[in-house]
């Protein structure tokens, strides 16, 4: 694939994913940088000198859904191959975990770490335990842990408060929402949680307020929370609270979608009082039109320059179209989300059934949800790596955390790219191919160069040391 003729100069690796065949994250022969590789009509120039954000991390969520699949459909050997496929440096090397607060809507049933009985009021927590994520949810998330130690960053986000804090006494939307007089104990809530994830050996690095605070669900748990909610919760409640406690975790607002009504959210937020407790805001793609783009993350940064911001969330399925076409939507996030400053990519489930399950009643009825990996519920140990294990893994494989985004051009909708350098020294572009067609494209860093021949459609990782 590659026209550089063998020089003494720096190798490259060279990882190719091609959908609709066998390639996918397949390493290739090493390439060489050279003093010149030639014209060419897409020549990428890498500036290692001008630096960016500095990354977090990549990854998904281990939801109850993922958690149970991988407990109880798996035997103890097979388990121990596919957390090294997801979390090991021989597999995709996830760096980043999105976990639920309680449920989402890809669990087996609503609920939270502190419900009650007839949701009667708990003022003190004493009902607040983490033990419902005793049988399967701890195990597994503490195995992922330990392939790695030390990589994994842990975001937190919460689908719903306690029923009990609720104006409508339910879990799910239908018009319910945060009882004022319950603001301070939610605040413990959050407290409470973070001490406890801490105590049991895995820290929570960043908390969201709220899960889509713009959407009321009718089939599983959620919550509308306004811009002045969310203003002051974290203003005159969590805020504080964490700062008292002595909590570093990082308070993230908004965790919604960028278009017009998320900027105007998330800018809202970061120009209030809350401002000096909140580190940034949380992004989904989950929206249409000339205004659900990318760039809305950079209108937000651009205006709060020191206010981090985290691409959370971006589910994939059989809705975006065939595997080809979901593999080009989520190579199409995890380069532009990182080129418009967000620190990390997340994608959603780690793991469903054939069934798109476990789920919630009335959650996509249509089956069309895909996680990193099919596991199949009715054997055991039957495993399919979807398009986007490969495709998460054409980065979160490469890019460490405490990497920085460096300088390239990129041309959108034809030959998309995003560069790093890693603490190590090592440089990574990760390069889409949005075309029907092959490009033969440069990659210039310094005086030396190479080209390399990318097939239609594909995606292909670059790295090298020096």
């Amino acid at each position: 694939m590659s026209l550089n003729i063998k020089s003494s100069q720096e190798s490259v690796e060279v990882w190719l994913s091609v959908p609709n065949t066998s390639t996918m994250l397949v390493r290739q022969t090493d390439i060489y940088f050279a003093a010149e590789s030639g014209v060419n009509n897409y020549c990428i120039i890498i500036d290692e000198d001008t630096q960016y954000q500095q990354i977090d991390g990549f990854g998904g969520s281990l939801t109850d859904a993922s958690c149970w699949l991988l407990k109880y459909k798996l035997t103890d050997q097979k388990r121990a191959e596919v957390m090294e496929d997801l979390f090991g440096q021989s597999g995709i090397n996830i760096s980043l975990l999105r976990q639920p607060i309680g449920a989402s809507d890809f669990s087996w049933e609503a609920w939270t770490f502190d419900d009650t009985t007839n949701n009667t009021d708990d003022w003190s927590l004493n009902n607040f335990s983490l033990s419902r994520e005793d049988a399967y949810i701890r195990p597994i998330l503490d195995m992922a842990y330990k392939v790695n130690p030390g990589r994994i960053k842990i975001f937190a986000t919460p689908w719903s408060p306690p029923a009990w804090m609720r104006s409508n006494k339910g879990l799910y939307g239908k018009g319910g929402y945060l009882r004022p007089e319950c603001y301070n104990v939610y605040a413990d809530y959050f407290v409470k949680y973070v001490k406890e994830c801490e105590a049991k050996g895995i820290p929570v690095y960043a908390v969201t307020i709220q899960n889509e605070p713009q959407y009321e669900p009718d089939a599983y748990p959620g919550m509308q929370m306004s811009i002045q909610d969310e203003i002051g919760f974290i203003k005159d409640y969590i805020g504080p609270k964490f700062q008292q406690n002595g909590i570093s975790t990082k308070i993230i607002c908004f965790d919604h979608n960028f278009d017009d009504n998320g900027t105007d959210f998330a800018a809202s937020v970061l120009a209030s009082g809350a401002y000096n407790y909140c580190a940034g805001s949380a992004w989904h793609p989950y929206c249409a039109g000339n205004s659900c783009v990318h760039e809305k993350m950079t209108e937000v940064h651009n205006r709060y320059p020191d206010k981090d911001v985290w691409f959370t969330e971006a589910g994939s399925g059989t809705w975006i179209g065939d595997d080809s076409a979901q593999f080009a939507d989520q190579m199409y996030h995890t380069i532009r989300s990182p080129r418009n400053w967000s620190k990390s990519v997340v994608f959603w489930n780690i793991a469903l059934d054939q069934n798109a399950a476990p789920k919630l009643a009335g959650v996509d009825t249509s089956n069309s949800n895909r996680g990193f990996l099919t596991i199949s519920s009715d054997s055991t140990d039957s495993v399919t790596r979807n398009t986007s294990y490969y495709s998460m893994g054409h980065t979160s494989k490469f890019v460490d955390p405490g990497a920085y985004r460096i300088e390239s051009n990129s041309f959108p909708d034809d030959i998309e790219d995003v560069a790093y350098k890693n603490p190590d020294g090592s440089k990574v572009v990760v390069l889409s191919n949005r075309t029907p067609n092959q490009k033969s494209v440069k990659i210039q860093s310094g005086s030396e160069s190479f080209t390399y021949t990318v097939p239609e459609k594909a995606a292909v990782t670059f790295k090298w040391r020096s």
